[in-house]
């Protein structure tokens, strides 16, 4: 009697034992599967993120130039007819959800922003870290970090570029160095994102600055503080400011007239010409592809169309 008691205690132990196991490979099996079911789902949304980002450039940006020479005539229709002028448009910013994920987008004239290349090679880093100072002001100032990856040109240099030879010159063109490829580059990119309070605050720090401009800054279409900017390069800074209260009192003169008008010299004038121009070449757009809970994907793309009509795109991702 006693022996049948000890050998169904031990089937019992041995069911108990089975059952532990069951349980804990079918936890293992439902941890697994959920974990597979969660990573699925993340890669989906990645990949809607990627798609969707890609879509919009796709759509927005070979239009950049359309839209804002669009703008700029509206604006320039509504200063003749009221005799009042409209802050010039240089970026346009809007939002979009698909499936779930909103993409912020702000599309932008590179050419509406002081060229950090251009017055890197124009007055050397001290200055040039003296001009995003007063640009960028004191929080996103002290997360400057340049690191350029060539050494500023000479004059002789910069005053054989495009900007400074008439059309018609069979002189070699100097095209000037991209010192400045990326924004890691001139920026510390943790420590900015720390002192605006937002990781996604590059693109708002950069409002006025590029690295990806083209022939000069475009008045048309850039703010006071960066045409002061661009032509304290050459100009005293009582120069600068003269020539920014010429523009904005009679925002129709030519960029010829305002030129002669403030230069004092024909070297002052060439080297003016270099830094400022009437027309835009280089477009950008930045999108935030963001979704709750999860890491957002940023994307900054830029397109550039030379005088033959080719065009280039360059794409960065955050």
């Amino acid at each position: 009697m006693n022996s049948r008691r000890r050998r169904s205690g031990y089937v019992l132990l041995a069911v108990l034992a089975v059952m532990v196991l069951m349980v804990t490979v079918l936890a293992a099996l439902s941890d697994h599967s959920l974990r597979r079911a969660l990573a699925a789902a993340d890669a989906r949304l990645r990949l809607q993120q990627r798609l969707g980002a890609q879509s919009i450039e796709r759509t927005l940006l070979p239009e950049a130039a359309k839209v804002f020479d669009r703008l700029e005539a509206q604006s320039d229709a509504a200063r003749e007819m009221n005799g009042v002028a409209i802050p010039p448009v240089k970026q346009i910013r809007g939002a979009v959800t698909i499936g779930g994920v909103t993409f912020d987008v702000v599309l932008a004239d590179e050419d509406a922003k002081l060229n950090l290349n251009q017055v890197y090679h124009m007055t050397g880093q001290r200055r040039t870290e003296a001009t995003l100072a007063k640009v960028l002001g004191p929080i996103a100032g002290r997360a400057v970090r340049l690191l350029p990856a060539t050494g500023p040109m000479t004059a002789a240099q910069a005053d054989s570029g495009n900007g400074n030879r008439d059309d018609d010159s069979e002189e070699p063109v100097t095209e000037i160095p991209r010192a400045f490829r990326s924004w890691g580059e001139v920026f510390d990119l943790p420590r900015l994102s720390s002192g605006l309070g937002s990781d996604a605050a590059l693109p708002a720090a950069t409002g006025e600055l590029t690295c990806w401009g083209g022939d000069g800054l475009n008045v048309r279409r850039a703010s006071e503080t960066s045409i002061q900017a661009a032509a304290g390069c050459v100009l005293s800074d009582a120069g600068a400011r003269r020539l920014v209260s010429r523009y904005r009192d009679n925002p129709a003169t030519s960029l010829a007239i305002l030129l002669q008008q403030e230069a004092k010299t024909e070297t002052e004038r060439l080297r003016l010409r270099r830094m400022l121009v009437e027309t835009s070449t280089h477009f950008s757009l930045w999108i935030d592809a963001s979704v709750v809970a999860r890491r957002s994907l940023r994307t900054f793309s830029v397109t550039q169309t030379d005088q033959d009509g080719f065009t280039k795109n360059e794409r960065f991702s955050f």
